[in-house]
């Protein structure tokens, strides 16, 4: 058995529609996270132009509601966006562990690459990506993990902020954009950031042209 992680970025206030059309189609639930586009230029971006707000809709299936789920998702032809599926070789789902059985093999041609690093440093990763072949990418807010020796505040450990990027890719352009992130003098430095990707089983474009 195959589960699979449903990951939908769409505009503000659209992942409620697709959370709704998910749970019709057999969907225990779903992670509803605020996120923004990266802008297409740093002037746009010192503009506050082009970083559209977004939603990341998070969305665990089971293999025999997997086609209903994405389906239901994908056919929401009034909410724009994208809709790619993360096969889970271990999966906690409904107070049950769930194990992948066997070594899938597949033919995937995207991969979704995930960088973490310090806040504000998104944009710059996003630029190197964009020259190594990236089209684009969604940008997620959070913040490190505190430690015992980090700095205290009135009490209160100061956590770096982080950002999450989130960037899909085609599979031919993908070890490019890797290596291009993966150089970056910001990211080679000692805890300043990680880089990953997974592969995608399928990937489509919400929203369809009346």
């Amino acid at each position: 058995m195959t589960n699979y992680l449903l990951l939908s970025i769409v505009g503000k206030g659209e992942s409620e529609k697709l959370m709704k059309a998910a749970k019709a189609a057999g969907s225990t639930g779903g992670t509803i996270l605020n996120a923004r586009g990266t802008a297409c230029n740093r002037v746009l971006a010192f503009l506050c132009l082009g970083d559209a707000h977004k939603e990341i809709l998070l969305s665990l299936v089971l293999e025999e509601q997997y086609e209903a789920v994405f389906q239901a998702i994908t056919n929401q032809n009034h909410v724009h966006g994208i809709c790619a599926s993360i096969p889970s070789k271990k999966t906690y789902l409904n107070r049950k562990n769930i194990h992948s059985e066997g070594d899938q093999t597949m033919n995937t041609t995207w991969e979704l690459i995930q960088v973490v690093c310090n806040s504000g440093y998104a944009e710059d990763v996003m630029d190197v990506a964009r020259k190594a072949g990236a089209g684009g990418g969604t940008i997620v807010d959070g913040r490190g993990t505190s430690k015992p020796d980090d700095v205290k505040f009135f009490g209160a450990s100061l956590v770096p902020e982080k950002e999450l990027l989130l960037i899909l890719v085609e599979q031919e352009k993908s070890e490019s954009v890797f290596s291009a992130i993966t150089s970056m003098p910001g990211i080679q430095e000692p805890g300043n950031g990680i880089v990953f990707s997974l592969p995608v089983d399928r990937f489509v474009p919400l929203g369809k042209k009346a």
